[in-house]
């Protein structure tokens, strides 16, 4: 517990410090578009981060229909990222860790053809970057998997890579909490 409160602090730190640095761009993504449609209410250069987020999106698309090449290869493949699963809160260090990491989420959502979005914000300075976004999974086993997201990016040789992810499931919404009792 003290390890994800650690890591908000972080986060909250990182996203303020963005927001001196540079211009902000923010974008929101209703879940019932598609993200091709996705526009940001600022025009700046760095269109290469938004393009790597479509990616991303489309990425993790196909990871849900059990091809996950896309989505690792947006990864950075340095020692330093990690990886917060949302389904075992299990942090994963470095590429290999985390790659493991994502095989084993993969064979619990394989061949779902069920995956949502809802982006939240995104924001990038000239060498990192953020999203914040919801992710609705269908598990192999039938049972729904709402996760809120934060993913981190890194400029690394002329490109976006994403060097921290951290996923933790949603809580219940008040008609849920109530249709349980």
């Amino acid at each position: 517990m003290k390890r994800n409160i650690s890591v908000f602090i972080l986060l909250i730190l990182l996203a303020s410090s963005f927001k001196y640095r540079s211009k902000t761009r923010e974008a929101v993504l209703p879940s019932n578009i598609g993200t091709e449609k996705l526009v940001s209410n600022v025009d700046l250069e760095s269109s290469t981060f938004d393009e790597t987020v479509l990616k991303m999106q489309q990425g993790n698309r196909e990871f849900a229909q059990g091809n996950a090449s896309t989505y690792k290869s947006l990864w950075s493949r340095k020692e330093e990222v990690t990886n917060v699963c949302g389904l075992n809160s299990k942090e994963s260090k470095g590429w290999q860790d985390v790659e493991r990491s994502i095989d084993a989420f993969g064979k619990k959502i394989a061949n779902r053809k069920t995956y949502k979005l809802e982006k939240i914000a995104s924001h990038a300075g000239p060498e990192q970057g953020y999203v914040l976004q919801k992710e609705h999974y269908v598990l192999a086993d039938g049972q729904n998997l709402d996760l809120h997201v934060t993913i981190v990016f890194r400029r690394e040789d002329n490109q976006w890579k994403i060097v921290h992810r951290q996923s933790d499931e949603l809580a219940m919404t008040v008609g849920s909490a109530i249709a349980v009792k």
